[in-house]
């Protein structure tokens, strides 16, 4: 952790937040809303920063997560406040580091994506993608779709109006188009 002068921290603070892309890492601006909260209320330093409460507590989660996880984020492989946040929320250090490592793997950076990720990540890809491939029967073929909920909602939506099952509907979908494209190709 760096000693902090008054000054710097709030320059820091300032320059690192309301912002999209920050000149510092994660691990730094937390710190210096760390110094700046023990100096001042809380309250005080979202009131100065123009930010709300909850804002600066998703910041300071940083600080909470397991070492190496804060290396990740300080070396900016990991920098999404969002994401500290939903680390910080598994609790377990353990569950923190792998989750991590699974947003570093992730090819989304979609922050919802990695959210759903983070909150079912209890098995590494590999396992899971084993776990299915054994349980499936000899000729079945298996497609694993990643939906948000919006979009799982509307599909339900749309499969209950046309009287059928999510996935028979995606089924259809999916074979319609496949045969479309067989079409325009012949």
């Amino acid at each position: 952790m760096k000693k902090w002068d008054e000054a710097t921290a709030w320059a820091v603070a300032f320059e690192n937040t309301r912002r999209k892309k920050r000149p510092k890492d994660l691990v730094t601006v937390a710190d210096a809303m760390k110094y700046l909260t023990e100096l001042y209320d809380i309250k005080v330093v979202a009131r100065k920063l123009n930010l709300s409460i909850e804002m600066i507590r998703q910041f300071l989660t940083v600080l909470d997560l397991p070492r190496k996880v804060k290396a990740l984020f300080a070396s900016r492989q990991i920098d999404s406040v969002d994401v500290a946040k939903e680390l910080a929320s598994l609790g377990d250090k353990q569950r923190q580091e792998t989750a991590a490592k699974a947003v570093l793997n992730s090819p989304s950076k979609d922050v919802r994506d990695i959210k759903r990720l983070i909150k079912t990540g209890h098995y590494r890809v590999r396992n899971a993608k084993k776990v299915v491939l054994d349980a499936k029967p000899k000729g079945l073929n298996i497609f694993l779709l990643d939906f948000d909920d919006d979009s799982l909602k509307k599909l339900e939506k749309e499969a209950k109006t046309r009287g059928k099952a999510a996935p028979e509907l995606v089924r259809e979908i999916v074979t319609k188009w496949i045969k479309s494209r067989t079409k325009q190709k012949n």
